[in-house]
């Protein structure tokens, strides 16, 4: 499954709409529970342990592509 599909299945959103430049703020339905489940499903599919700064840091899908890659993961 890839990114796109894991973010659109967490958030609810139509697979199309997401693209490195969609925001936190641009998605209603995410909030931190499911920003948390992102995180571990993340952490889990991938076999990473991102930092609490990472964590925080996690504003956009162009920051999770960046952030995952980081840890050599090609998203």
């Amino acid at each position: 499954m890839s990114l796109e599909q894991k973010i659109a299945e967490t958030f609810a959103l139509p697979e199309a709409s997401v693209a490195d430049g969609l925001a936190l703020s641009d998605i209603p339905t995410w909030d931190s529970l499911a920003h948390m489940m992102l995180i571990v499903r993340l952490e889990q599919d991938y076999a990473i342990q991102f930092s609490g700064d990472e964590i925080a840091d996690l504003r956009s899908v162009g920051d999770i592509r960046a952030t995952l890659r980081a840890h050599g993961v090609q998203p």
